[in-house]
């Protein structure tokens, strides 16, 4: 517990008895006395200490305390220490004009009365000791101010070196996966013209071998475009625009539908909100989502896919679910990563690129992307987008 700082009140009077009497009368109150027995020696302590309250003896020889009121108060520093004058004669109206002129807040008769004496300087060292708390707060806040400034300053100048950085790898990115696609082209050329010209030629073991090698460009092919995908969504200019998720997502599945002809699929679609973002980004969001469901349920019969939304604290939460063959957890922190694969590429193709596309057109909207998963029973992806409007509850009738 805080406890009341200590403050220094100055005792003034020519008389030495006067000053002891003083003294055995405030020494209750727990607070530093300074004595002077002059004016020139009250000065000397207003030169080096601040005080509480100044209780000064009006007649004194040489500087007068009415004289030493004037001299306080014409310096700064000591112009607000409020002053109690203490006199042993019948106080004229000429006198306390004076006093009062001076700059004192009270008198005080002699012989002075203890308890009379005790209660009002008790007021004046209650306000010291809130003016000092008070000093001390502001005090630690200019600190504090300080520090957060300083602290803000080095976050701004490590995150414009990690903006310099991402541009950099994005660049460098670009530039690789774009100059890495014509040497792909040629040796996808030639393989298909040694293809034509000499697979007659080849036995079937030298065939095969054509065969991956036309099957590692196509790979490879899949991995640039998908890389430059991935530079070009940390590049490209962003629109605000409002759009509408539910159309979005029927113009996906439309998209899809000769791919997934002849399969069963049970869609589950709720009404969907409009949002503040990029109508072309949001879409590829989708695709992502809506094509990893259907590829993961394909081995389900039927298929189930689920899209929904729910508005939570100021967010919308949409979400895709399949009842697929789903992941483990403890992997889930590798789902959105780059070139990121949990399931074999001769159980389901892909390159591992579309989540992380996701993760990065999301947090591009002021969202966040997660996914939950129990292995055989699917798996749930979530992505929040800042709320625009409350989301419908009703729920679309299922498509075949």
């Amino acid at each position: 517990m805080d406890t009341d700082p200590t403050v220094n009140l100055l005792l003034v009077d020519d008389e030495p008895s006067n000053l002891v009497a003083l003294e055995a009368t405030l020494e209750s109150l727990g607070q530093n006395l300074v004595k002077a027995t002059s004016g020139p020696e009250a000065l000397r302590q207003l030169l080096d200490q601040d005080f509480a309250v100044i209780l000064l003896d009006v007649q004194m020889p040489g500087l007068t305390g009415i004289e030493l009121a004037e001299l306080i108060r014409e310096r700064e520093r000591s112009r607000h220490i409020p002053i109690i004058f203490l006199t042993g004669t019948v106080r004229g109206s000429e006198m306390m004009f004076k006093g009062y002129s001076a700059g004192a807040v009270d008198y005080l008769m002699k012989p002075i009365e203890p308890a009379v004496l005790t209660a009002k300087v008790s007021v004046f060292i209650e306000l010291a000791q809130m003016r000092k708390k008070l000093e001390c707060e502001l005090l630690e806040r200019t600190r504090a101010a300080a520090e957060i400034e300083k602290l803000n300053r080095a976050l701004e100048e490590r995150n414009q070196d990690l903006v310099t950085a991402n541009t950099d790898l994005e660049t460098f990115s670009y530039s690789v996966s774009h100059d890495l696609n014509a040497p792909l082209r040629h040796i996808s050329g030639y393989v298909d013209v040694l293809s034509e010209t000499a697979r007659q030629k080849l036995d079937e073991s030298e065939a095969k071998r054509l065969d991956q090698i036309k099957k590692a460009t196509r790979k490879m092919g899949a991995l640039i475009e998908d890389l430059l995908s991935f530079s070009r969504i940390g590049r490209a200019h962003m629109a605000r625009d409002e759009v509408n998720m539910d159309e979005i997502v029927s113009e996906v599945i439309a998209d899809m539908a000769p791919d997934l002809a002849g399969r069963k699929i049970e869609w589950n679609i709720q009404t969907l909100p409009h949002v503040l973002g990029d109508r072309s980004l949001l879409r590829q969001v989708w695709v992502n989502l809506i094509s990893n469901a259907a590829k993961y349920s394909r081995k389900s019969d039927p298929s189930r896919i689920e899209i929904t939304v729910s508005n939570q604290d100021g967010e919308n939460v949409f979400q895709v679910k399949d009842n697929g063959v789903g992941f483990d957890m403890k992997y889930v922190d590798r789902l959105f990563g780059v070139f990121s694969r949990l399931h074999s590429e001769a159980d389901f193709e892909g390159t591992g690129v579309g989540l992380a596309n996701v993760k990065r057109i999301v947090q591009r909207h002021g969202g966040r992307t997660w996914a939950t998963s129990t292995p055989g029973q699917g798996a749930a992806f979530f992505f929040s987008l800042p709320s625009q409007s409350q989301p419908e509850s009703s729920t679309r009738a299922s498509r075949p």
